[in-house]
């Protein structure tokens, strides 16, 4: 299959150094004993920068030579999809019901980066993802890939991500800074707490540096 190329751009020194060091701080982190290797994304709300946030560290991960899958699984809002050039193809809606295998639908960003898009759009996706072998999925993607990520739907808009999230070592909340409420956040928390994820994490996204004003991530 021929590579696509991703439209993924970190813009700038700081944003690359603050992804690279949430990077290293999660290859270091170990949660009943055992390496980090599936992390879900996720935002309190639409807008909080989580498809952004999700990209670039999936990026990262690749360029630290980890093979990395990572999946669009927003059948509300495809962003990740719509970005590389995805929309229509087959992805993780396909290979859930049997239309697709795995290898069959990623799509090599780079050499050490797979994209799996969301596919086609079901009418009912939580059903879908409840019933069709998403832990099969899962395990199967680790069988492949060191780090499998997955850029899920707001948790507070959607039941979706908690389907997700009680399967993954690690919760990332992405949070905007000035935006998201407290109440938001805490909301948030709670659901990914109840999903019985196994860690959570949060970044603050929108951050302004110094005088230059740059965006840019902490952890």
């Amino acid at each position: 299959m021929k590579k696509r190329q991703t439209n993924v751009v970190q813009k700038n020194g700081i944003a690359h150094e603050k992804f690279s060091s949430i990077q290293t701080s999660i290859q270091f982190m170990r949660v009943n004993g055992q390496k980090v290797r599936s992390i879900l994304i996720t935002s309190a709300n639409k807008g909080e920068g989580k498809t952004f946030f999700c990209s670039n560290f999936a990026l990262t991960c690749s360029q630290f030579q980890q093979k990395t899958l990572v999946i669009d699984t927003d059948f509300y809002s495809p962003k990740m999809s719509r970005e590389n050039l995805a929309t229509g193809a087959e992805g993780l809606s396909n290979v859930l019901i049997g239309d697709a295998t795995l290898d069959e639908a990623v799509m090599p960003l780079n050499e050490y980066l797979d994209f799996l898009p969301v596919g086609v759009i079901p009418p009912n996706p939580l059903e879908l993802i409840k019933t069709q072998g998403l832990e099969d999925l899962l395990k199967e993607a680790l069988e492949k890939y060191e780090m499998v990520i997955f850029d899920c739907p707001p948790v507070n808009i959607f039941t979706d991500a908690r389907v997700f999230a009680s399967l993954c070592d690690l919760g990332i909340l992405v949070v905007s800074s000035g935006k998201t409420t407290e109440d938001d956040i805490l909301t948030a928390k709670n659901f990914l707490e109840k999903s019985e994820i196994k860690a959570i994490g949060t970044v603050l996204n929108n951050v302004k540096y110094n005088e230059k004003k740059y965006d840019y991530y902490g952890y």
